[in-house]
């Protein structure tokens, strides 16, 4: 028996180091960085998708920065690219994960660059502290080959995982423009040299409409007697643009020696900028940082606020200072071109007069920073802007003054996200969202209509209506979904149960051909998609289990929910129609057989699946598609077993079916050990003496009674030795086998 023990220890042993060895190999996840055409040309960068060649590279979902962000065991939130002629047949399950790190930056502004053969991001870092506690908060700047290869190390690290930043490129360098506080720094990613360009700026603007633009535009104060125990900021400011390639200041700065020794030799003012507004008034002192011998034009000069910086200039209000001479413009809007202030003789404080910025609006209530700003094909402006429910578009006429036009109603509680006007000759469309669900939706609108196209009669009217798409509802407090060649990106926070998985889909928004559809075409679309959710929701209200199990096959396409479900209870010795009668049974083999019209586009296309309309691309994590799986094989009618079984799983009964084998084996093992024992005991030990009665003190044995006969009563024989726990358990062999101890009296006697 013990040599049994022995053996079976070393084998249970062996068995706990192999699992212990295959656990510990499955710590150290490797990757293959996967072969490809990597050549091309580059668009959308900056967000979470970006075009380049023959893919999409994209950030696959949402993912926190406090995730483990082992290299190679990342799957959401990794960097993974879908080939553009597997979005077009959607084929949306065939993307490769190229960079498996976390893409988990909170600056949502800003995403993923390429540049040459080369992807550029921000990473959580894993390097942990000397409590062993990982920096995640701490954001590291990278990056890899497009096919995955050649990761770099860390070219540096910023404290604050939500810093502002840009990739950008400058004569052929990529630079990393990124914001510390009110200073604003370049990385040559190339020499590694961090370069301080601005300290202690008041307010800064990146080109909205083009994340790679090396020029940074910034407001800063002027303070006299800078490097002095009793400095004084002017009532007016500046504006400075700069790019990221800068090294030093085009300007000369000089300061106080005794300041400078004081203070380590750390200036009290950097600015590597070159001016390009100076609000210094007439009755303003003048400083070193005034770079204009211009007089002034007010006498106590002009305040500045960036409103953005987007189509080729600058967005800015200008404020006089107040005085008793004049109360000021009271905030217009201007609009600079970039191109003026490149042009040779550009004056800083000249600038400020008239005819050098366009008046844009002279009330900003709604030409604001919520506004999408535009110019026409000459070079007119115009703006888009939410009022009540309904969105308008301004075109700006003389000194500001302009004429609206609704071009959308029913927009209530509406945000404007970006315009689209690349894609379509006839309808440039704006974007815009509002709580819906779990997200945001995602819907748009014509805004360069005419007054009658906007009218409910006559012909194309359907194409200047608004439009919603599908009820995607896209993750908020994330990236903006976006539109690139026709599809929309969008990450989906539709809840399956009571979850949102928020990876990333693709909605085309296009033809077969890659002709955008036009609004008219999209709410066909949404007629089909409502025709089949409205079907499910009206099925539940009779048939809620059959209702359920269609909307399984509709969001997954798979049947196996639904006919595993069956057979688990058939398997269990239920009849077939035990979840589902032959009734039901058969209205969702009709569902998903598609043979009738009723859910058939023209072409005989079934869209009785999701993924006629959008789908996901990429891949879950294994937490998240054990979720998603365990979600739909529970929600549908199920199997449950009887309530002695329920609850414990099929481990749980494997274990007792051993225990109780155990226990069966030792009740029939242990009393044939014990009475082998006995009897070798019994052999061995002398005979024992028999009893005696003392009936000294026990006065109830009452040892002369006699019978009728006056015989004197017999006593039986006193039994000899233990009394026997079970029968045969002590006495003879022979005994032991009838059961019967040979010192107990017989039932005769």
């Amino acid at each position: 028996m013990r040599r049994f023990c022995k053996k079976l220890m070393i084998i249970l042993v062996a068995a706990a180091m192999s699992l212990s060895a295959l656990a510990l190999s499955a710590c150290g996840a490797t990757f293959t960085p996967p072969a490809g055409d990597t050549s091309g040309e580059v668009s959308s960068n900056g967000g979470f998708v970006v075009e380049k060649g023959n893919y999409y590279y994209f950030i696959n979902g949402v993912e926190t920065y406090t995730s483990d962000n082992t290299y190679g065991n990342v799957v959401k939130g990794a960097l993974m690219r879908i080939a553009k002629e597997d979005v077009a047949a959607g084929e949306y399950g065939e993307a490769q994960t190229i960079v498996p790190s976390l893409m988990v930056a909170a600056d949502y502004t800003s995403g993923i660059f390429i540049y040459g053969d080369r992807v550029y991001y921000a990473s959580p870092t894993n390097v942990k502290n000397t409590s062993g506690e990982v920096e995640n908060s701490y954001l590291d700047f990278m990056s890899a080959k497009l096919d995955g290869s050649d990761v770099s190390k860390v070219y540096f690290r910023v404290e604050d995982n939500s810093t502002v930043y840009r990739f950008v490129e400058d004569d052929g360098v990529v630079y990393v423009l990124y914001v510390e506080g009110s200073d604003l720094h370049s990385y040559n990613t190339q020499t590694k040299a961090d370069t301080l360009l601005v300290k202690s700026m008041s307010a800064y603007a990146f080109n909205s409409s083009d994340k790679t633009d090396p020029v940074v535009y910034y407001t800063m104060p002027v303070v006299e007697g800078i490097d002095t125990e009793n400095p004084y900021q002017q009532g007016y400011n500046q504006i400075y643009r700069v790019s990221a390639s800068a090294t030093e200041a085009p300007y000369e700065y000089v300061y106080d020696e005794a300041y400078l020794e004081k203070n380590d030799g750390e200036a009290p003012y950097v600015n590597l900028g070159e001016i390009v507004l100076d609000g210094i008034g007439k009755n303003s002192i003048s400083t070193q940082f005034t770079h204009s011998d211009t007089a002034a034009l007010t006498p106590n000069g002009y305040t500045y606020s960036l409103i953005s910086y987007t189509n080729g200039g600058i967005y800015y209000t200008r404020s006089e200072v107040t005085s008793t001479e004049t109360q000021g413009e009271g905030g217009w809007l201007y609009y600079l071109a970039a191109d003026k202030v490149s042009a040779a003789g550009w004056d800083s404080v000249g600038g400020n007069a008239s005819g050098n910025s366009d008046v844009v609006a002279q009330n900003t209530t709604y030409a604001s920073a919520s506004a999408i700003f535009y110019l026409d094909g000459n070079g007119g402006h115009h703006y888009l802007y939410v009022s009540g429910s309904s969105i308008y578009r301004a075109d700006v006429g003389a000194n500001g003054v302009a004429t609206t036009l609704r071009i959308a109603k029913n927009a209530s509680s509406t945000t404007l996200m970006f315009l689209d006007n690349t894609s379509d000759e006839t309808y440039d469309y704006v974007y815009f969202n509002r709580s819906n669900g779990s997200g945001l939706s995602v819907e748009r609108a014509v805004y360069n209509g005419t007054e009658d196209d906007y009218k409910e009669y006559g012909d194309g009217v359907d194409a200047y209506r608004s439009v919603k798409v599908y009820d995607i509802q896209h993750a908020s407090s994330w990236y903006p979904y976006e539109v690139i060649g026709g599809y929309l990106f969008f990450a989906d926070a539709e809840a399956v149960g009571s979850t949102s998985y928020n990876y990333v889909s693709v909605a085309p928004l296009c033809d077969a051909d890659g002709n955008l559809l036009d609004n008219a075409e999209i709410e066909a679309l949404n007629d089909k998609y409502e025709a089949v959710t409205d079907y499910i929701t009206e099925l539940s209200d009779e048939q809620e289990s059959l209702s359920l199990a269609i909307k399984s096959y509709f969001y997954t396409g798979k049947e196996s929910y639904f006919r595993d479900n069956i057979q688990e209870a058939i398997d269990a010795g239920k009849k077939e129609t035990y979840l589902y009668s032959e009734e039901e049974q058969k209205t969702f083999d009709e569902f998903v057989a598609a043979e009738t019209d009723e859910f058939k586009d023209e072409n005989g296309v079934s869209y009785n699946v999701r993924s006629y309309f959008y789908g996901m691309i990429g891949e879950r994590n294994d937490a998240d598609e054990e979720a998603y799986d365990n979600y739909w094989t529970t929600a549908l009618a199920h199997y449950t077993a009887e309530e002695t079984d329920e609850g414990l799983p099929a481990w749980a009964w494997w274990l007792i079916g051993v225990g109780i084998a155990v226990v069966v084996a030792a009740a029939v093992l242990v009393p044939v050990f014990v009475v082998r024992a006995k009897k070798r005991k019994a052999a061995q030990a002398p005979a024992r003496p028999k009893m005696v009665v003392d009936t000294t003190d026990d006065k109830s044995v009452d040892v002369y009674a006699t019978d009728e006969d006056g015989e004197a009563e017999t006593l039986p024989e006193p039994i000899v030795g233990d009394l026997p726990e079970e029968a045969g358990e002590t006495g003879s062999e022979e005994g032991a086998e009838e059961g019967v101890s040979e010192d107990k009296p017989s039932d005769e006697e």
